[in-house]
């Protein structure tokens, strides 16, 4: 149990990041795509989420080389670098790419393009390993070939929930 809480803590530390333009930087020379993990502190589908897939996928080793993965909490109060490397709230990236719910992952190049559909919320947890292994894949495909034609559609950032609209 402490072993497993202390690589929860450190591989946390090492998801969290508050200046997104050096990671554009890193996914511009390793032309990896990024996954943006947009979360929030006390959201328990984040919690669940980052301890049962994020983090042993991180701690496997077996992502290094394919994509990199960091995380903004959207209630944070500390002012953060956004991919062009102004300082902003980081509720503003949130603005920026219409994030609704969370978590939400998105999947972008160095620029801050989405290049594959996001994953909206969480679902079934014991399929969302195989959802998310096939859209890093495709991820990784779009970026290493310059592919520019995924364009996020209103369902891709709504996905299938209802009401959304009358939210807004």
């Amino acid at each position: 149990m402490v072993i497993s809480l202390f690589t929860s803590a450190y591989a946390s530390d090492k998801l969290q990041q508050s200046d997104l333009h050096r990671v554009a930087d890193l996914a511009a020379r390793g032309e990896l795509p990024i996954l943006l993990i947009v979360s929030q502190h006390h959201c328990p589908f984040c919690v669940r989420l980052k301890e049962e897939i994020i983090f042993p996928m991180r701690l496997s080793g077996e992502y290094q080389d394919s994509v990199i993965m960091v995380e903004i909490l959207l209630d944070s109060t500390e002012m953060i670098r956004d991919l062009k490397g102004n300082l902003v709230d980081p509720g503003k990236i949130g603005e920026t790419y219409d994030v609704w719910v969370t978590p939400t992952l998105l999947f972008l190049d160095h620029t801050g393009r989405e290049v594959h559909q996001r994953m909206l919320g969480v679902n079934t947890i014991e399929m969302y390993s195989h959802y998310l292994d096939a859209s890093l894949e495709a991820a990784l495909e779009a970026v290493k070939k310059g592919d520019k034609s995924y364009t996020p559609t209103r369902k891709d950032i709504i996905g299938d929930a209802p009401g959304y609209d009358q939210l807004y």
